[in-house]
């Protein structure tokens, strides 16, 4: 998941490209999401707001990739800046040997 930090800037969104912006269904989240006229065009795009996450799966059931999962952090426009955080979460556990 991606966990924004630090966020000064009036773009910088995290955008999902295969799932398109639905108005009925999304615009009740507009706090969150960018709904504005170019958001049926584009894929659903989340705003860059300091302490927000955004979690997804790469993988479906079966393990293999999840093309709805591709996405892209916009540019934070011009003298912005955004700070985050990438936190990667694991199938299976991982294996750690004691120390002997």
């Amino acid at each position: 998941f991606f966990t924004y930090l630090q966020a000064n800037c009036s773009m910088g969104e995290t955008e999902f490209l295969a799932i398109p912006f639905n108005k009925s269904l999304h615009e009740q989240f507009c706090d969150i999401l960018v709904c504005d006229e170019k958001s049926t065009e584009l894929g659903i795009r989340f705003r860059p707001l300091p302490g927000n996450s955004i979690f997804w799966y790469n993988m479906n059931e079966y393990g293999e990739v999840d093309y709805l999962t591709f996405h892209a952090g916009r540019p934070p426009g011009k003298n912005g800046h955004k700070i985050g955080l990438n936190t990667w979460t694991r199938l299976n556990k991982v294996f750690i040997r004691p120390k002997k």
